[in-house]
């Protein structure tokens, strides 16, 4: 049973230094404050799955033994102790191939009994429960978004933007989360939702509310156009909150975290009213994050073999999609992964490869690839947000590991 466990928030992780709400994203900061979100948001706990199910192990790779491109200095290669430290500031990092682990590691303060927030990954998670919806008939991908949502209804920038152009990320609605803007439309959310105090003549009303309040213009023609809009995810929350008849913490304890075989509690920060911000504050260990991304990469089914997500989920978001990569190019420039795009609430970055990948600000990833049957995941403290030099890193990152499970290394 999901079950309060801070309704009432210090909004302090460390006292003696300052750390607190108003500044824990600070680069400094973000080794101590994403362990600590329990800390600066009313919460919630997941509770774990009363029959755990094992991560086995396999033969060990000895990720430092690799040799990297220096993203830095592209003449240059690094071990991989020294890319995931000094190049990717990771804090946790496992790999999965074939089945079983094959390397868990923690560095920079983190432990395996740590939760870290895992920030947009919680997107793909939420997603993986709107499949299931859509499997189930409660949502159907063509339908306006305000046959779910009433308050919509109302709002004529919502009119024939569908379920699936809000999963896509292509609701065409004005929205601007560039985080080096302190006047984009993010900033306003974000205080809404509690992640900061609110500016003078602001209150905290809640992700729900600013959805509604805010979401209100539109500046592309719905399904024309990816614009990466935190928010849309909370949108997807209310209406599986509304076709469920269930809150949404309850939804992902039992349809998706207890049948994962989890085996620590999840922790989900919430809004001030009490809604789960699915848009990037679950808190996990990394064994569970694991389990959890695990899905994606066995068609699916959990570890042991049982079916979760609806079978043709995963092919539904790895297939190749000349019109999710057009609308990804008309106002997102990537000019790491070119060829990629955005489906479901996954970066599909190399279609052609068979892989793709969750993703979060500051270094957080699940990252496939299928043809080899392997997983990356990572939970990190990138002194950014984001970026093309953190993606590169990333890059250099899984590609190395890719290629070294092609061959027999040794621990």
């Amino acid at each position: 049973m999901v079950q309060i466990i801070n309704q009432d928030p210090s909004f302090v992780v460390n006292e003696q230094l300052d750390i607190g709400q108003k500044n824990w994203d600070e680069p400094d900061h973000l080794a101590v404050s994403q362990l600590s979100m329990v800390n600066l948001f009313r919460t919630v706990a997941i509770e774990p799955a009363e029959r755990v199910m094992p991560l086995t192990k396999g033969k060990a790779l000895n990720i430092n033994a690799l040799t990297f491109p220096d993203p830095l200095m592209p003449t240059r290669t690094l071990n991989g102790d020294t890319l995931l430290n000094r190049r990717l500031f990771n804090d946790g990092l496992l790999v999965m191939h074939k089945g079983q682990v094959i390397h868990e590691s923690y560095r920079n303060g983190m432990n395996e009994h740590d939760h870290h927030v895992i920030h947009s990954c919680t997107k793909s998670m939420c997603s993986m429960i709107v499949a299931m919806a859509v499997d189930e008939g409660l949502l159907n991908p063509s339908v306006c978004m305000s046959d779910y949502i009433p308050e919509f209804k109302l709002i004529p920038a919502w009119q024939g933007v569908s379920v699936q152009h809000v999963w896509d990320m292509q609701a065409g609605l004005v929205f601007s989360e560039d985080y080096s803007d302190p006047n984009a439309e993010y900033w306003s959310y974000a205080r809404a939702a509690g992640y900061y105090p609110p500016l003078e003549g602001e209150s905290a009303i809640g992700a729900r509310a600013w959805a509604i309040k805010n979401l209100n213009r539109r500046n592309y023609e719905p399904g024309t156009s990816f614009v990466y809009n935190s928010t849309l995810s909370n949108v997807l929350g209310m209406a599986l909150e509304n076709v469920y008849h269930k809150p949404l913490a309850e939804l992902f304890e039992e349809k998706l975290y207890k049948k994962v075989g989890a085996q620590s509690p999840g922790y989900f920060n919430t809004d001030p009213q009490g809604f789960p911000i699915t848009e990037g504050q679950f808190n996990l260990r990394l064994q569970d994050f694991a389990r959890i991304a695990s899905l994606m990469l066995n068609k699916g089914k959990n570890l042991l073999g049982e079916q979760v997500l609806p079978s043709h989920f995963v092919e539904q978001v790895i297939r190749p999609n000349s019109q999710a990569k057009l609308a990804y190019g008309k106002d997102w420039k990537d000019r790491v992964f070119k060829n990629g795009h955005y489906k479901n609430k996954f970066w599909v970055l190399e279609p052609e490869k068979n892989r793709f990948t969750m993703l979060g600000i500051h270094g957080q990833f699940a990252w496939y690839d299928l043809t080899r049957d392997l997983m990356i995941v990572g939970v990190g403290s990138y002194p950014k947000q984001d970026g093309d030099l953190m993606m590169t890193v990333l890059k250099s990152l899984w590609h190395g590991i890719a290629l070294a499970t092609d061959t027999d290394t040794d621990s």
